[in-house]
């Protein structure tokens, strides 16, 4: 129930401070049962959310070498 707890908080500062937007970020776009996040889009759909879609994504490393150690070792 934590999560619950997390979001129901931020959207309480949302709206104490006048933001009329909360975003919550990160579905894969597909709305079927058998999709791989269905239980986030059920999750998220608990607060009556509203779905916008945009084009793509994109991943922006803060540590490229990092990044790049990392996305070689879980190739391995």
């Amino acid at each position: 129930m934590g999560a619950y707890a997390l979001q129901w908080e931020m959207i309480k500062f949302a709206k104490k401070h006048q933001i009329d937007k909360y975003n919550f970020y990160g579905i894969t776009g597909d709305f079927s049962n058998s999709a791989e996040d269905y239980g986030v889009q059920q999750f998220k759909k608990g607060f009556d959310a509203h779905v916008e879609e945009y084009i793509g994504d994109f991943i922006k490393p803060c540590k490229p070498l990092l990044f790049k150690l990392f996305t070689l070792k879980n190739k391995i």
